[in-house]
């Protein structure tokens, strides 16, 4: 069952279409398949709902105006007035194409049996999948986008559901609690990064640095190791058929882990080698013909292992030991040869508070590399040597979708320079009060929710500073949901009260502090 919104003129009379379908607001797209048997379609007059109906047979095409006047004239619709069932700002279908139009005896009927509050929370859920899906459509042009909005307005949860309709694993159900689990799924399966941006973060620990290792013996060395960015830009680059290959490292780094293991492989020209594992990124071999003194071995650099596998040679170090690593593992662990696939698997970056870090320090040259005509294999393709592993190109792959958030109330904020924002789309989430009002709780608590929602909206808009919006800094809905009375009282004293009190002390809001202290403390349930 699909549901729609439609604007109409409403008529006194039992038929109502006509005037809807002059104005080109109410169609039933035969040649687009728009609609079928079982949808809900709400009928509005501005904002305020009229009816809903119920689509109860498959209609028949009527191709011009007169044809579909004759076919009016014929019928009568039955409706039920409900009226102010729904006060919102709804999407119109608008279109100026020529329609295809449809309308039989009967097409149409008033669902009375449908329960008015579960027909108006199908909607609201279907005014925000659409709201998702305008976002979805931005992230998917421009490759990134930051959520940005006051504290409670859903920046985490909208965040965790468009990256679940990236990579397509979205529940059928899209109940929240589901969500929240393929969510959670995701990212223990890495297709899904979480991380935040704070002060501190650095190009080394988000792209690539050098690191101290303790091996399993003590001993303390330094290697390259990939950061955040590094990591997931691999991982998506890489395709499903190298997941067995990794696994194969994986069991292979505990075989060579073992020190009653004598690992001992050999070269394409048959130079027999031996081979441990200490920690970290490299695998260390040592010829039979080496005469260099003992535990004076070389590197065999993993991710030269993943490289050689792709078919890629260049600037592999070591190469006949880390060819010979490789082709033990193929014969070991039956990995097949490399077959390049098809279609890659999305992958998502959340960077959650992403202004709270030198957004241009952390992403250093790499922040060219964002745009999408500049990804792995587009029109403008641009490829880097990192500072600490110039042997190795490096791309910022097509198939890796970027998700910041950003919170509008936070003034300690970093600031975010042009040429970042050029790379980033910018969605603005406010605090919406029908989400409170479709809030499944006991109707007491939540007219008392509504009631302090309106109370704290009209002190921030009435009082708050000519140089903020009150959009960015109206306390988000989240604050509101309640299931109880008692939890309602809670979180206005520990975190609504807080919150405005902090808004004050950072001249968000134009009052005097006895004044405000007043109106602040004044809020109750």
């Amino acid at each position: 069952m699909n549901i729609f919104k439609l604007g109409c003129n409403w008529g006194k009379g039992k038929s109502s279409f006509y005037p809807w379908i002059k104005n080109k607001r109410f169609v039933i797209g035969i040649a687009e398949k728009r609609y079928s048997i079982g949808d809900l379609i709400l009928l509005t007059e501005g904002h305020t709902a009229r009816a809903i109906v119920k689509i109860i047979s498959t209609p028949s095409s009527v191709t011009s105006i007169p044809e579909l006047e004759n076919e009016l004239k014929n019928n009568s619709i039955d409706y039920e007035d409900w009226v102010e069932i729904y006060n919102g700002n709804w999407y119109e279908l608008k279109t100026d194409e020529v329609f295809t139009y449809a309308l039989q005896q009967g097409i149409v009927q008033i669902q009375q049996s449908e329960v008015k509050e579960k027909v108006i929370s199908l909607f609201q859920k279907e005014e925000g999948n659409m709201k998702i899906n305008e976002y979805m459509k931005i992230l998917k042009n421009k490759k990134q986008i930051i959520l940005q909005g006051a504290p409670g307005t859903g920046k985490t949860y909208i965040s965790a559901e468009i990256a679940l309709r990236i990579i397509d694993k979205l529940p059928i159900s899209l109940d929240r609690d589901e969500i929240m689990k393929a969510y959670k799924k995701a990212v223990e399966e890495g297709q899904i990064v979480f991380t935040t941006f704070h002060q501190s973060m650095d190009y080394e620990e988000f792209i690539e640095g050098i690191r101290p290792v303790t091996s399993i013996k003590g001993d303390l060395t330094y290697e390259v190791q990939s950061g955040i960015f590094k990591e997931i830009c691999q991982s998506a680059i890489q395709k499903d058929n190298l997941k067995i290959l990794n696994e194969a490292i994986d069991s292979f780094k505990l075989d060579c882990s073992d020190e009653t293991k004598n690992i001992t492989l050999k070269t394409t020209t048959g130079v027999s080698f031996s081979v441990s594992y200490r920690d970290g990124i490299t695998f260390r071999v040592r010829s039979e013909r080496s005469q260099a003194a003992e535990g004076d071995d070389f590197p065999a650099n993993i991710d030269y292992i993943r490289q050689l596998y792709l078919g890629n040679t260049k600037g592999v170090y070591n190469i006949s030991y880390v060819r010979g690593i490789l082709n033990h593992l193929k014969t070991t662990y039956n990995i097949s040869d490399y077959k390049e696939e098809g279609n890659n698997k999305n992958y998502v970056l959340i960077i959650d508070e992403i202004n709270r870090g030198n957004i241009s320090k952390i992403f250093g040259e790499l922040i060219t590399l964002l745009e999408s005509d500049k990804r792995i294999g587009c029109q403008n393709e641009i490829k880097v040597h990192l500072p600490y592993s110039p042997n190795k190109e490096f791309g910022v792959p097509s198939n890796l979708y970027i998700i910041g958030t950003m919170n509008t109330a936070d003034r300690s904020l970093g600031y975010i320079d042009y040429a970042v924002r050029r790379r980033f789309a910018f969605v603005i989430l406010k605090a919406e009060r029908k989400i409170i009002e479709s809030f499944k709780t006991n109707s007491d608590t939540k007219t008392k929710a509504l009631k302090l929602f309106d109370k704290v909206h009209a002190l921030i808009n009435e009082n708050i500073s000519s140089d903020f919006s009150a959009d960015d800094l109206m306390v988000g809905h989240s604050y509101f949901l309640a299931n109880d009375d008692d939890e309602l009282r809670l979180k206005l004293e520990f975190e609504i009260k807080p919150l405005l009190k902090e808004y004050l002390k950072d001249g968000i809001l134009s009052l005097s502090l006895d004044e405000a202290n007043d109106k602040i403390n004044g809020l109750s349930v």
